[in-house]
This record gives C-alpha cells, sequence and structure tokens, in this order.
C-alpha cells in the first residue's frame, strides 16, 4: 500500500507525520518505523507520528520513537497540531488532542504552536559524584517523558553531551526504562541553552520539547526564581516554556511554545 507522508521539523527535531484520521489500515511495525526513520535507509527523522480519530477530541496523536518504542514527544506534538490544522482535520483553536500521557489542549498562531504540558510535580534532586566539568547536583523529572539534567559551568562542556548522555542513559539505574539526558547552561534566570541525548533515537537531537520543558522548571527551581516564562536556546533554535510554580514547588499551566513548519511530502510503500 502506497500512502503519503509530510516531513515537519520543530527547531530542528524532524518528524514523519502520516495522517490515518480517515483509515485505520494504517499500521506500522517496528521494522517498518525504524527504515523509515533511518537517515541513510529511509526519508530520516526523530520519530513518526500517525494523526488518528478519538473519541472525545479533536485527534490522537501516536509518536514512535526511531526505535519503535512509544512516548510523548513535545515537539512532534506541535509539529502534529500544525498539521492537523493545516490539512483541515481540526478547525478548532484551541484543539484538544490525546497522546501517550494524557489529554493536551493546543494554540496555533500561525507557524507558532503553543502546547499545555501536563501538570508537573516536584522535582527530585540527585547528588552525583561527577567530574569538575559538572555541577555536584542533577535532576531527574518527567515531563511526558522522562529527564535526567546536569548543569555545566562551562559552555563548552555542552558538547559533551553524547558520551555523557550515553553513559548515563545506560547507567544499570536507567538503562531498562531509558532516560533521556540534558545539559544546561545558565545564561540568566530566564534564559538557558541545553543540549539533550534522546533515549529512542540514541544520539544528541537538534532540539527536544519536554527535555527543554523540564530544563526550564529545573532551571526555575534551581535559581529560586518567581519568573513565569523562561527562553531555552536549542542547537535547532529558540523555545519558550511559560509555567504557574505553586508555594510547594509544583508546577501548573506549563505550556510549551515555539515553531513548527512543513519541509516536504510524499509518498511511502508499506
Amino acid at each position: 500500500m502506497t500512502i503519503p507522508f509530510y516531513k515537519y521539523q520543530g527547531t530542528g527535531n524532524d518528524f514523519i507525520i502520516i495522517n490515518s484520521f480517515d483509515t485505520e489500515k494504517i499500521q506500522l511495525d517496528v521494522n517498518q518505523i525504524q527504515r523509515f526513520c533511518s537517515r541513510k535507509f529511509g526519508i530520516g527523522s526523530d520519530g513518526i507520528i500517525l494523526i488518528k480519530k478519538s473519541i472525545g477530541h479533536h485527534f490522537k496523536m501516536v509518536f514512535f520513537n526511531p526505535d519503535g518504542s512509544q512516548s510523548f514527544c513535545g515537539n512532534g506534538a506541535r509539529c502534529a497540531v500544525h498539521f492537523a490544522f493545516s490539512l483541515g482535520i481540526i478547525n478548532d483553536n484551541p484543539c484538544v488532542f490525546e497522546a501517550f500521557d494524557g489529554v493536551h489542549k493546543a494554540y496555533v498562531c500561525e507557524d507558532e504552536v503553543k502546547v499545555e504540558m501536563s501538570n508537573i510535580g516536584s522535582i527530585e534532586t540527585i547528588n552525583s559524584d561527577n567530574n569538575q566539568e559538572f555541577s555536584n547536583v542533577s535532576y531527574f523529572l518527567e515531563t511526558g517523558s522522562p529527564h535526567f539534567a546536569s548543569y555545566v559551568e562551562d559552555k563548552g562542556n555542552l558538547d559533551l553531551i553524547i558520551d555523557y548522555g550515553r553513559k548515563i542513559r545506560y547507567s544499570d539505574e536507567y538503562k531498562n526504562e531509558g532516560v533521556n539526558v540534558n545539559f544546561i547552561y545558565g545564561i540568566d534566570s530566564k534564559r538557558i541553552e541545553m543540549r539533550t541525548y534522546e533515549r529512542g533515537v540514541e544520539n544528541e537531537t537538534l532540539s527536544c520539547g519536554t527535555g527543554a520543558t523540564a530544563c526550564a522548571l529545573i532551571h526555575s527551581t534551581h535559581c529560586n526564581s518567581d519568573v513565569n516564562m523562561i527562553e531555552i536556546q536549542t542547537k535547532g533554535g529558540i523555545l519558550k516554556v511559560s509555567f504557574d510554580k505553586m508555594s510547594n514547588g509544583e508546577f501548573s499551566n506549563v505550556h510549551l511554545i515555539g515553531p513548527a513548519k512543513q519541509i516536504f511530502h510524499g509518498q511511502i510503500e508499506i
């Protein structure tokens, strides 16, 4: 069966999107997912998104990592919303969609999409015996996907993310379920620069939406700041995260904001 696909990117995080809203015949197995995501033998992407019908919501987003595993993807969600809106699958703005971690509301404003993330509980602090390039305190936070984060004192040490990220991701504590690993470089209380090693991709990606959300909330806690929006510089562009921080250290009204753009479209055989 030959089906159309669309290629999207959100701050360099790129995705294959397939519209299966009007048919349930489109089903992908792990081998197909891995092949389509391959940058040498397939289309190439950081994941595949299927747009499906949802009972009670505008649509359902089914996201697959390049290894075939499933999770929630923040940048993928923004691209999925832009795709559904541009094709007329949905006409309401805001829309409400179903995803791996629950239900989300999203807003489209031209090429920028704002996705409401799940409420976030308290952030776990991890004392670690890192070498001098990294802070001795790391953090763990679930933002639809699990994220481990450490600060770097020197901006140049952001480039060590692949080696360090792989070490943490395959450590005894995380190797079974996997974890995304982030480096944070604090510019000031309102701005950070970050890099991410993503599980499922098993490499650095140019951007990570759930990672940006995690790092923004971690930075708010780390700085003990009362700002309610943080700008995140990724390798692929700028994201913003807005939120309300509660007195108990938890976060509500969390939104991931950034661009989403269609790159091209074509056809694939499944």
